[in-house]
């Protein structure tokens, strides 16, 4: 592992945003879409300029997004995690296709409107999926 993968780093604060460190590349991508509006690729829609550190909104109303601009405080956000202890699969609905079978546990994700065979993003990189703006 290189010296910058290993300086890499994601600490969830206390009814706080996330903090990153360690020059992460940072991305926003939004689903492109075929005529008929059917979902079918992520397209990198902006770059942020890398920084040593930075916090990503996990309130959900910062004016900055993805950036935390402390509206978390203001508001009185619980980050406490409450997520189900239960198994995966005890969760999930499950998608007969035509060359793949699809699980889908509703409460593990924000917003996803197709499912593709995973790729992993560029080591170290954080890509985040935000709905268009």
């Amino acid at each position: 592992m290189t010296r910058a993968k290993a300086d890499a780093r994601v600490v969830v604060s206390k009814d706080g945003p996330y903090i990153v460190t360690g020059n992460v590349p940072l991305s926003r991508q939004i689903i492109g879409t075929d005529a008929e509006g059917g979902s079918e690729r992520w397209i990198e829609d902006k770059t942020f300029p890398a920084q040593n550190k930075y916090a990503l909104c996990r309130c959900g109303q910062s004016k900055k997004k993805p950036f935390c601009d402390g509206t978390h405080a203001k508001i009185d956000f619980d980050g406490t995690e409450t997520a189900s202890r239960k198994p995966y699969l005890q969760q999930a609905r499950v998608f007969d296709g035509p060359a793949l079978v699809l699980t889908d546990a509703e409460n593990h994700h924000i917003m996803w409107r197709f499912a593709r065979r995973y790729r992993s993003a560029a080591p170290g990189q954080i890509l985040i999926f935000l709905p268009p703006m």
